[in-house]
């Protein structure tokens, strides 16, 4: 005999009733899913979209250059690698150092006469 169809409970519930077997409740799994769908991060409004959006991309960006598996420098990746983190810290200096424009023009001066510095 086959089972018979389990009652609706949303989309992660059972398909099939099983006889005999622990049923779940899956009315707090459905309420924790529409708490975290409808509310906000840690950092509230549209700075936190922007702190989210961001730290997205240095994770891809950090997953691109560094793979899931461990990290193994052969022979023919270690330039490929090398470059990658080389250009990774690049942009991130850069992008700090252009942060220096919200800080005043005195500022943003000073940052551009430490490169003609160096």
């Amino acid at each position: 005999p086959a089972p018979a169809a389990a009652a609706a409970g949303g989309a992660a519930a059972p398909l099939l009733d099983k006889a005999g077997s622990k049923t779940r409740d899956w009315a707090r799994s459905e309420k924790n899913r529409k708490v975290r769908m409808e509310g906000e991060g840690k950092i509230p409004g549209w700075i936190g979209a922007l702190c989210y959006m961001v730290l997205g991309f240095m994770k891809e960006i950090l997953f691109t250059i560094f793979p899931q598996k461990n990290l193994v420098l052969t022979n023919d990746r270690v330039g490929l690698t090398r470059s990658a983190m080389f250009l990774f810290i690049f942009i991130i200096i850069h992008a700090v150092g252009n942060l220096h424009v919200f800080l005043g023009p005195d500022d943003f001066n000073g940052y551009g006469y430490f490169y003609v510095r160096l």
